[in-house]
């Protein structure tokens, strides 16, 4: 396993001033189901000879990823002359406002009982064959945090035809373990603390050995997200992944276990496509301990690293 080194950092300013152009198109698709597919293109002006196509990918909150503006103004700058496709969860669309409330009440519940990791990476399968039946790629770049990084490491897995993949902050191996280290990282009372644990081993292990319970929701996701993400072996994943692959994890992130992280990349061993590093000190949305943002340090590394890629 080699460790991906910092570059420059006197390189960052210039290389983030960098103006972003381009106009969105707003496309639908219709899936089996007969429910729309919302998803966006953000087309670079310009002819290019290496055309690169952008796929970044949101975590598990229930938002519409047309008002995520970090995505659109800061990520996109890994790749600044990429075109940049963003696609919509099961049951979104940017008519539901932004909201930082974690348990917000007009969740749609189309979502909540559809969205799992199975129908994020169909809905892109179906989104990428026709972007790109209809621009010629040269390359496909995908990048995900959080649950997104999860979904970019299936998506590599799957399709033969992605360049480079970038997964920040998604957990170790068993989500299981990323939950309990959050319960853990937010209470303070023992007693509470060893209610919480229990309760949900016992949530898990229902969601586990059941079949599919009618009306379950925790957290605003439902049954099928829930079994799905407890039972993929994220180990398993890398060992099928053959494309470059940048793994980033913050030392100090709370949602999920940074050392689970260290633990599943090191039982990897040599596996030269695979590049790792943490960043001290810095929590899942890449603050430090004085609440400074970091993020624009690590979308230059992703920046200086897809560069030795593409």
């Amino acid at each position: 396993m080699k460790v991906f080194n910092t570059c420059c950092s006197l390189l960052i300013g210039c290389f983030l001033a960098r103006a972003l152009a381009g106009e969105i198109s707003e496309l639908t698709l219709d899936r089996v189901d007969k429910s729309k597919l919302d998803y966006y293109l953000i087309q670079e002006s310009g002819d290019m000879q290496e055309k690169v196509l952008l796929l970044i990918l949101q975590g598990s909150d229930c938002n519409s990823i047309f008002h995520n503006d970090s995505i659109k103004s800061e990520y996109k700058k890994v790749w600044p002359t990429a075109d940049l496709l963003l696609i919509e969860k099961y049951g979104i669309n940017k008519n539901l406002p932004y909201s930082s409330v974690p348990e917000r009440v007009d969740c749609p519940k189309s979502y909540i009982i559809n969205d799992s990791p199975k129908q994020r990476v169909a809905d892109i399968k179906a989104v990428l064959e026709v972007v790109r039946s209809q621009t010629k790629y040269t390359k496909l770049v995908v990048l995900g945090g959080s649950e997104g990084a999860v979904i970019a490491n299936l998506l590599s897995t799957q399709l033969d035809y992605v360049d480079a993949t970038v997964a920040f902050n998604g957990g170790g191996r068993w989500f299981m373990d990323d939950v309990l280290h959050n319960i853990v990282s937010s209470q303070q009372n023992s007693e509470e603390l060893k209610a919480s644990i229990d309760g949900f081993k016992e949530f898990s292990n229902v969601i586990l050995t059941s079949e599919e319970t009618v009306g379950i929701e925790v957290s605003q996701h439902g049954y099928n997200w829930w079994r799905q993400m407890l039972a993929i072996d994220q180990l398993d994943l890398l060992q099928n992944v053959n494309s470059p692959l940048l793994i980033l994890q913050g030392s100090a992130d709370l949602s999920v276990s940074p050392q689970k992280v260290t633990e599943m990349v090191l039982a990897l061993g040599e596996k030269d496509n695979i590049k790792y590093k943490v960043y001290e000190g810095l929590d899942h949305g890449w603050e430090n301990s004085r609440g400074e943002s970091k993020r624009n340090e690590v979308i230059f590394d992703i920046h200086t690293w897809l560069k030795s890629i593409l």
